[in-house]
């Protein structure tokens, strides 16, 4: 469950920027680091803990599975509930996604090579830990 909700909040969080986007990939790539950082709030230190983890690891998906496991099961669960509010409408993270599809507008389609340019925009930028763990999670090797 945990991977298909990661899955459904990076497709949508690159539907935003790679379906459209006039934008230069680090004007995207910042944006939506902004949208993501929005569940910082809602996340318990521990947490983004792991995210920062996962953001820099060698094997980014199985590093986010064995930071889950270690987790206390009230904070993997709120984990869970924050990831699952961003694709719901009206959300903070979902309201700003869509912003930036009204602001952005690109023609590439292909998902991965999206969050490639994505993830290279991002390899100096500070505090994106969650957006940036989210998308090395679901590239493809």
């Amino acid at each position: 469950m945990k991977t298909t909700l990661i899955t459904i909040v990076f497709l949508g969080a690159l539907f935003a920027a790679g379906c459209k986007s006039a934008g230069s990939d680090t004007a995207i790539a910042t944006d939506m680091c902004g949208c993501f950082n929005m569940l910082k709030d809602s996340l318990p230190v521990e947490a983004v803990n792991v995210f920062q983890k996962v953001s820099v690891a060698d094997s980014p998906q199985e590093t986010y599975e064995k930071e889950m496991w270690n987790l206390k099961p009230e904070i993997a669960m709120k984990v869970a509930q924050a990831l699952m509010s961003t694709a719901k409408k009206g959300s903070p993270v979902n309201d700003c996604l869509k912003k930036m599809d009204d602001k952005y507008k690109t023609n590439t389609n292909d998902q991965q090579e999206m969050a490639k340019r994505l993830i290279a925009a991002l390899k100096d930028k500070k505090d994106c830990d969650i957006m940036l763990a989210l998308m090395r999670m679901n590239l493809k090797k």
